[in-house]
């Protein structure tokens, strides 16, 4: 192969290779070239950016709406078969979050009368309760007796003489293996004083109610009082009875099962300016498809406990033998409507009502025999001053030297009608139920036990609960069929 001279050229016009020396300047760019040249790329890739996160959230948003995400295998179901009683899920998913039966269980064995606190225990072998002296009784056994009520705040204890036992005797107790038990009956109790036990503090507020009839109120009396709200929108009222602890209605549930669409405001009469806090449990209590308003309690656990304030603070429980005088003046709070097929108040609203008797409630011109002894009855004969939709949940309460939550409001014909006044469920009937699940809460709430489940229907049910959107009935439509 031959090679082929090729002569290098260094003229005036051209760049030679062995000539040394800057490179020839070059014109700096102007600001419009600037732009063109980063810019105008730097936006666009801003742009495309943005549409593809909110084309993402739309179609989020979309799916969320219409679908359920099988978390574990990645696939999507219909939204209305989540918490239908069936797993639509492969894995049961989308039966995890969701609304749950819990049975009563058991009589709890420690309870506290209403003569000062005291405290009795359940003599397990022959049924038979006694007074608990207060000889060698120590923070240990309190915490225990709280501990069987569901309480997990510090407890409190004092002595107080009891002149009238009611035939019951004085006995000390010991704790074994987690259970509080009677000393032998053969000793005496010394110092003939019971045991005076607080649980927790509550009941307590920072103003007084002034105005009844349906007025406005301010929190600070009624700090107990919360909104349970459902996609952002208030449904029903709720009585703080633990930071924890939510008491409400069930009937507000039976149409809305999952629990990612609940929230819990509390600490403001506005709701607008209220804070939120997530669900994690919710709780109903057992269906009777034989009466099926019965039963209309519920309790829900939250995420995180709410923080104690002058906003913010439980109501009491009743005593289980708490006595409400004949006519005994009741409160009743909420935002619910003012009128019937009215809207949804947008400040907390205080009403002062008054017992009255089942035998009025239950006569032929009122509710036909349909109050049971599970039941209260609140408002007046005449009519005016009753609770209307959107107050479903909220408290009946009744001053004792402390605030008590007697009622929850429940159901009714109309709102504010003659001779067919505000039914309550009443609390006292369900103590036993609310400690047993604030105790167990966690063993009967796991996803693999074998508790009874919400029952799945097909058609809306023909409740009167006080809802704004009418409550799902299985009983109601089994009966009906």
């Amino acid at each position: 192969m031959t090679a082929v001279p090729f002569p290098l050229q260094d003229t005036d016009s051209e760049w030679s290779l062995n000539r040394r020396g800057p490179p020839p300047a070059r014109k700096p760019l102007t600001v419009t070239q600037n732009f063109k040249r980063f810019g105008i790329p730097l936006i666009a890739t801003v742009l495309s950016m943005a549409t593809i996160i909110v084309t993402a959230f739309l179609i989020k948003a979309a799916l969320e709406r219409y679908y359920f995400l099988c978390s574990k295998t990645f696939e999507f179901i219909p939204l209305q078969q989540q918490c239908n009683g069936w797993e639509d899920c492969s894995r049961g998913e989308d039966e995890q979050r969701c609304v749950q039966h819990a049975p009563e269980g058991p009589p709890m064995a420690v309870r506290i009368a209403r003569d000062r606190s005291t405290l009795q225990v359940l003599n397990k072998e022959t049924g038979a309760w006694f007074w608990v002296c207060h000889d060698n009784f120590h923070m240990a056994l309190a915490r225990e007796a709280c501990k069987q009520m569901g309480y997990s705040s510090v407890p409190t204890f004092r002595a107080v003489g009891m002149a009238d036992t009611r035939g019951l005797p004085l006995r000390e107790v010991t704790l074994n293996n987690g259970v509080l038990r009677g000393r032998d009956s053969g000793r005496q109790c010394l110092s003939g004083s019971v045991v005076s036990l607080a649980c927790a503090t509550c009941g307590e507020s920072v103003r007084s109610p002034r105005v009844v009839g349906g007025v406005q109120a301010r929190i600070g009396a009624w700090p107990w009082q919360v909104s349970l709200q459902h996609k952002t929108q208030h449904l029903c009222g709720g009585s703080i009875i633990d930071p924890r602890w939510i008491l409400t209605a069930a009937h507000c549930f039976k149409n809305n099962l999952a629990l990612q669409n609940w929230r819990v405001k509390a600490g403001s009469e506005i709701l607008s300016n209220a804070n939120t806090v997530p669900v994690e449990k919710i709780f109903l209590a057992d269906s009777n498809y034989m009466f099926p308003k019965d039963n209309d309690i519920a309790l829900v656990k939250l995420t995180s406990p709410l923080s104690i304030s002058d906003t913010v603070e439980p109501i009491c429980l009743p005593f289980f033998d708490e006595e409400l005088p004949s006519h005994a003046p009741l409160w009743v709070t909420g935002w619910g409507y003012t009128e019937q097929n009215g809207t949804l108040s947008k400040s907390l609203q205080q009403a002062q009502l008054k017992l009255i008797d089942s035998n009025t409630c239950n006569a032929l011109d009122a509710y036909q025999g349909d109050i049971s002894d599970k039941m209260i009855c609140a408002g007046r004969m005449e009519g005016g001053v009753d609770t209307c939709q959107g107050d479903s949940g909220g408290p009946l309460m009744y001053n004792a030297g402390h605030w008590q939550v007697v009622g929850i409001v429940s159901w009714g014909h109309g709102c504010g009608g003659p001779s067919t006044p505000g039914v309550y469920t009443k609390v006292q009937a369900y103590l036993n139920w609310i400690y047993t699940v604030q105790r167990v809460s966690v063993l009967v709430s796991e996803p693999d036990t074998d508790h009874e489940r919400i029952p799945a229907c097909s058609r809306a049910g023909k409740g009167q609960g006080r809802q704004l959107v009418p409550p799902l009935c299985c009983e109601c439509q089994r009966a009906a069929l």
